[in-house]
Parts: structure tokens; sequence; C-alpha cells
């Protein structure tokens, strides 16, 4: 069967292969298998992640029946992918593991770049940063220049984290490189390690905080809240750095409250503490009494 990189974004604005789309080929031998993917696909793009989860699990399981390396790798990748926006990245660490082993077994030797990105954003996510970094270098080699743009981009967050100038600074460069019209993706991931580089080399704190803010802008429209939610933490720091303490707060605030309904409670705890101030009430959380109810009807069960 003959697949193609269709590329969304997801978490760390990572690539998802799918059948099916654009530049059609050969029409799909195997319509299951085609349907699958698709509707993980799809699934996506709705961001129904457990939905996607379950169509890429049963796609990886008839490209195993009909014994198609390329189909196997591209389902395993999709998989492990979904799974680490799902924060499950011990999971997405598993089955980019089998999914190795799988093609591997087949005798094939593929480019598996893709797996290397998402093998280093599964380790970040889990503060494996040494090994993190080698998998995002692999990832930053990558031919296919999707794969390469988001591996330098975890390259520079893993180096800021971490406190590696050199390397923050080599992927700031980097993006500087990048010039005539680009993914707007590209552009949020430039424009956030433009931001981090400044805050780590003391630049201007007000220029860091501006790009930071268009980072976040570009993401909002493009449903990735996850990575927004990290760009206006950055324009927290800025902020900070400039000295605004007033807006810093309910930068970190916002930043809080977008992570943890997109289910990063470990973000959103880090600055809801930094905010300083008391949590916003939730105006669309449930009620406390029909939250004590529903949890006093599920231990009577």
């Amino acid at each position: 069967m003959k697949m193609k990189k269709n590329y969304a974004t997801l978490g760390l604005a990572l690539a998802l292969a799918a059948c099916g789309g654009a530049q059609k080929a050969a029409p799909p031998t195997d319509s299951t298998l085609s349907q699958d993917m698709d509707t993980g696909h799809d699934a996506v793009g709705l961001d129904r992640l457990a939905v996607a989860e379950q169509q890429y699990r049963a796609a990886g399981q008839r490209a195993v029946a009909r014994d198609d390396v390329t189909a196997i790798g591209d389902a395993g990748y999709n998989l492990a992918t979904v799974q680490l926006d799902e924060n499950k990245p011990q999971d997405a660490l598993a089955t980019i593991t089998s999914t190795r082993a799988a093609v591997a077994l087949r005798g094939q030797a593929t480019d598996d770049t893709g797996l290397d990105l998402v093998q280093a954003g599964a380790l970040h996510r889990l503060g494996r940063e040494a090994e993190a970094a080698k998998q995002a270098a692999l990832a930053a080699g990558a031919q296919d220049p999707d794969i390469a743009e988001k591996g330098q981009f975890i390259r520079g967050l893993i180096a800021d984290e971490s406190g590696d100038g050199a390397t923050l600074a080599s992927v700031a460069a980097y993006f500087e490189t990048l010039t005539g019209k680009l993914p707007d993706s590209w552009t949020a991931d430039g424009k956030e390690m433009a931001a981090r580089n400044l805050l780590a080399t003391g630049g201007s704190a007000q220029t860091a905080w501006q790009d930071a803010l268009q980072a976040a802008t570009i993401r909002q429209t493009q449903v990735h809240y996850r990575d927004m939610a990290r760009a206006l933490g950055v324009a927290a720091r800025a902020a900070t750095k400039a000295g605004n303490v007033q807006a810093a707060a309910q930068l970190y605030a916002r930043a809080s409250q977008s992570a943890r309904q997109a289910g990063d409670t470990t973000a959103a705890d880090q600055w809801a503490k930094l905010a300083g101030t008391a949590p916003v009430a939730d105006p669309f959380a449930a009620p406390a009494a029909t939250a004590a109810k529903d949890t006093a009807g599920k231990s009577g069960k």
C-alpha cells in the first residue's frame, strides 16, 4: 500500500502520516486499512484523541495482518504521536519500541526519523533530557523538512530548559535562516525560539514578550492549545524581565488555565504557582453540589 505524509500538528507540533488525501497514487488495495487511517486523521482534526488512538491501533493491526512494513511504520508513528498528545509519554515510547521492532523484523531499513521525533518529545515530557536531546538531533537531520524543523524546535526547548545557551542560540539561528513563505507553525516556532534566546542572552525583554505573544496568537488560530499555553508562559517570563509584574501574573494565569483544560496539569500547576495569585474561578466548572452528587453516586455503585 502506498502511504504518504500528511502534515498536521499535535502537542509538540508533530506530524501525522495518513492514507488518502492529496498526491493520489494507485488506489489502496485494503480499504479497511485506508479507512482506519483516514478516520484516525479526521478524529485528530476534531481533537477526539481517544478515538484517533483506537483507529490507529486498528490500522496497525490490519497492517500487521497485511505484512505491510510501510503501513506498520506509519500506523505506529501516528499512534505514538496521538499518545504523546494525550500526555501518555510512556505509552508513546512503548509504541515506538514495538514499531521499530516490527519494521526490523521485516528486514526493511526505513527512514525512522519520524519515530526519533516522537521519541524525543516523549523523553522530553518525562524529563529525560539527555536522551531526548540525542533523538531530537537525529530528527533535526531528517531529509523531510517538516520533521527536521520540529526536531530543531524540540532541541531548542530542551536547550532552554537545560541551560544550554550554545544549542539554544544555534537553534534560534537556524530559524532565522528560514525565509520565504513559511508554514504558520514554523513561524510560531521561530518566534518562540527567538523569544527564548533573547531571554537567555539578556536581550530585549519587550521584544521577547512581543515574539512570544505572536507565537501564541498563531497557535490559537491553528487550534494548538498546548503549544499556545507554553508560548504564553514564555511571554510571562518576558513580562517579568520587563518589570511588568501584573502583566506577568495575568499571562501565567492564562497559561495555567489553558494548559489545565488541555490536560497538561503539571505545567498548569507550575504556572499557577508563578502567577502568585489566587486562581481565577472557572465559570464552566460543574457546580459543587452536582460534583458531590456524582461522586456519591459512583461510590454507591
